[in-house]
């Protein structure tokens, strides 16, 4: 390897190596797929548009010194970020760089988000309420005839946002990756994410329209990605434009983007990757990121989300959503001396001081203090065997060091 770059060997080897069964275990492959994955699935592209919108950068190196603790013990953020899981960090306070690090990324890579794509769809789905194309209150069968019948009818929009449909596509079993038999096998082989079988289907949209329910709505949070595929769905079908396109013209145009994002798509049916198959720049997440916080004239001289949608996220969640369900209350479980209050459109959790974040297998995250104006981007993938990523964490643990109170 040459710094953060490849050899041809290097390449040629990986691509050897590559299957739909390995890609993402860990290691080498899976730090070389994160960032190159246009080498191995389709993507549809998400166009940048206008000038840049430029970030100053000014490096503090209180931020780079400061002490966190994470399981090796307290070090100096630095000093985790070299040696830990992790491929890029981006700081931003006030709209500057105030913290950059690639140690094992370009800063100019497209790095898959994981998971934390889904905030992109969530909040296209706020645009799209802004403009009065949708109403969350009401159900998925309104803007979707097709899942009559299904699980999905009767399930609120919003219930779709919080994770708390009650869809049979159960995300968190230990199996579901491996057993063609669950239906969260089925949802990602049809798209091109698990090796196939004989009956995955070939059109996702089928797919999600005919999942039958596993709870009743608006009890309990439960993950399942199948969530976020619907919302994209909604989107595509109340504006009659595919998603990439939506992303393009409402969000990724609109912050001032340093380039193109890409997102991986179906080829025989056209449906995308909306809940984790969005590869950018780590900088045009921080710009995202910007559009909830002060800040964010620097990206954009017009607002590109409502208000409403702010007060939405940090203060119109149900804490008893997070509290009922599987995945809530394993993140209420790690949590425990510092626990969120609820969550709310996709993101994972909001905290008592309006904080809320969004993670992503691998080592993916984005950190948004409104109060503070602060966001921390980041990107990563474990080693096989090795532990998890603790960017969350220390996101976290920055956020209430005092560093960004001024």
């Amino acid at each position: 390897m040459t710094a953060n770059g490849y050899t041809f060997d290097e390449m040629r080897r990986f691509h050897a190596e590559w299957s739909l069964a390995t890609w993402d275990k860990g290691g080498p492959l899976m730090r070389y797929t994160f960032r190159r994955m246009t080498e191995f699935f389709p993507h549809a592209v998400i166009r940048c548009a206008g000038p840049v919108a430029e970030l100053s950068v000014n490096p503090r190196d209180d931020v780079a010194n400061n002490a966190i603790q994470a399981s090796p013990g307290q070090m100096s953020l630095n000093d985790y970020v070299t040696a830990g899981p992790v491929n890029g960090v981006v700081i931003l306070h006030h709209g500057d760089i105030v913290y950059e690090r690639y140690p094992r990324m370009d800063a100019d890579d497209l790095h898959l988000t994981m998971s934390v794509a889904k905030v992109f769809t969530s909040t296209l789905i706020a645009i799209l309420e802004a403009h009065g194309l949708i109403d969350s209150l009401g159900p998925v069968e309104t803007y979707l005839p097709e899942v009559r019948g299904s699980g999905w009818e009767g399930v609120s929009v919003r219930d779709v946002l919080d994770m708390a449909s009650g869809i049979d596509c159960d995300q968190s079993g230990a199996d579901v990756y491996t057993n063609p038999a669950t239906p969260y096998y089925g949802f990602e082989a049809s798209l091109g994410w698990l090796p196939p079988t004989p009956e995955t289907m070939s059109s996702t949209y089928e797919y999600v329209a005919r999942l039958g329910r596993l709870k009743e709505p608006a009890r309990a949070f439960d993950y399942s990605s199948a969530n976020t595929f619907l919302l994209a769905w909604i989107a595509e079908r109340v504006t009659g434009r595919p998603y990439a396109d939506l992303l393009s013209d409402e969000i990724w145009s609109q912050i001032g983007a340093e380039g193109d994002a890409v997102i991986t798509t179906v080829p025989s049916s056209g449906a995308t990757t909306s809940h984790a198959g969005l590869s950018a720049r780590l900088r045009d997440i921080a710009r995202f990121g910007l559009l909830f916080t002060p800040s964010r004239h620097v990206v954009s001289d017009a607002p590109i989300i409502s208000e409403r949608y702010l007060r939405e996220i940090v203060s119109g969640g149900r804490p008893e959503v997070l509290a009922n369900g599987i995945t809530g209350r394993g993140i209420a479980a790690r949590m425990a001396d510092d626990p969120p209050l609820h969550n709310s459109y996709q993101w994972d959790y909001v905290m008592p001081d309006g904080d809320f974040y969004k993670g992503g297998y691998g080592g993916q995250g984005l950190y948004i203090s409104p109060k503070r104006d602060v966001i921390v981007a980041f990107a990563g993938a474990f080693e096989i065997g090795g532990p998890d990523s603790e960017m969350a964490s220390i996101a976290r643990q920055l956020a209430r060091s005092g560093l960004f109170d001024g």
